[in-house]
């Protein structure tokens, strides 16, 4: 049996394992073919202590229909907080039009995401 938050899933229902992660068929999916990806890193914990946020958000994008505009298959985690939209789902729209307006002079640094790389890299390498 494996963990995945409160529930204990049977091996049957697993359909990819690694030693950092696996993916389970959803049992009431919301469209046909819905599936979970789940990690044994503690992604969200540490992207909400690195961001002061108190919860995480992901979103999956693969293909124009759902908002992909990099063609390669990514997935975007957010750290959220309380407040952080008036409207919760807000955050989707957010995603679907942010690198529609695809200026460098709004880009971070290369400094900048150095650091914060190097932050997260250290979640990483202890788990």
């Amino acid at each position: 049996m494996l963990r995945f938050g409160q529930h204990l899933i049977k091996p049957s229902v697993v359909f990819l394992k690694t030693e950092l992660s696996f993916a389970l068929v959803n049992r009431k999916p919301v469209v046909p073919g819905r599936i979970l990806l789940t990690s044994a890193l503690t992604m969200g914990t540490c992207m909400s202590w690195e961001k002061q946020g108190s919860s995480v958000c992901s979103s999956g994008q693969d293909g124009p229909e759902a908002g992909q505009t990099v063609k390669h298959v990514h997935v975007h985690v957010l750290p959220r907080r309380s407040g952080d939209f008036s409207r919760n789902d807000d955050v989707y729209k957010e995603l679907q039009g942010h690198d529609k307006e695809d200026s460098p002079d709004k880009w971070r640094t290369e400094e900048e995401m150095a650091a914060e790389a190097a932050i997260l890299k250290k979640y990483f390498q202890e788990n």
